[in-house]
């Protein structure tokens, strides 16, 4: 990832952002709940494999994620691009000696040396990557032989939603988006979207970027992980910021977002 992407994160991501808002798993608890639900089955599973309970958080944030792992046993080590991100996390936890975080300021992963885990994590992380193909097969070469790698919040590639649920999609992101403020902002995001022209400048357009090339296409994701797991599994699920939108999508059983999960590395 180029400095102007990790400037961009930094903007986007600065000192004093809210994570939460925003980030449909994190807004809507049950959802929150069905993530975590399916990280800590895989845990369980490690165990029972005699394997350490350590994982790799890319991207964490600021450890929506990396706080119930800590609960759970886990080492965790957190990487974050954005230097606001990464100070608030030693914030939260670096008294604990099971957390360690690294800056990884062009995402190669580079910075962890040759140190491998037995979990790697990518929450509502994967449509901010420009090559996630690559950055995943680089994520999987740091685990070590029967490990496990999840992703969770990657939009649906919009060619292959149904035309109903990507409206639906639209309309809900609208209309929580109309209540949020700072209109003009949105207006121009909304319209450069619209017309498909993009400012590589604008954090608006670049990090957020799966509007760039239609989200995430989970067939090549699957596919990439497949020649390096023995199982994987993919899970589709509708998710957007409105209360009303969540509850909307979900009595229609829309789908717009999908996680993924592989087991047994090879």
């Amino acid at each position: 990832m180029t400095e102007g992407m990790r400037e961009l994160q930094e903007a986007a991501h600065s000192t004093g952002h809210d994570y939460r808002a925003g980030s449909p798993h994190l807004m809507h608890w049950h959802l929150y709940q069905r993530l975590l639900g399916e990280l800590l089955r895989v845990l369980r599973t490690l165990q029972t494999q005699n394997l350490p309970l350590s994982v790799l958080d890319i991207g964490a944030g600021h450890g929506s994620f990396a706080e119930p792992l800590l609960a759970y046993g886990c080492s965790v080590t957190a990487t974050e691009m954005s230097r606001p991100s990464l100070d608030q996390l030693r914030s939260r936890f670096g008294s604990n000696d099971r957390f360690s975080v690294v800056l990884d300021e062009d995402g190669s992963l580079r910075s962890l040396g040759d140190r491998t885990f037995s979990l790697v994590l990518f929450a509502s992380v994967i449509h901010h990557i420009t090559d996630y193909e690559s950055r995943i097969r680089t994520a999987a070469s740091k685990l070590g032989q029967g490990g496990a790698l999840i992703s969770f919040q990657g939009p649906l590639w919009y060619p292959r939603q149904k035309a109903a649920d990507l409206r639906l999609s639209h309309a809900t992101y609208l209309w929580w988006r109309l209540r949020q403020g700072n209109y003009l902002r949105g207006l121009r995001t909304r319209w450069r979207r619209l017309i498909g022209v993009y400012d590589a400048r604008n954090p608006s357009d670049m990090v957020e970027y799966h509007v760039v090339r239609d989200g995430v296409n989970q067939r090549r994701v699957r596919e990439v992980l497949a020649s390096l797991f023995a199982k994987v599994d993919v899970f589709s699920y509708w998710s957007t910021q409105s209360s009303m939108g969540q509850r909307i999508g979900e009595a229609l059983k829309a789908e717009n977002t999908f996680g993924i999960v592989a087991t047994d590395r090879m």
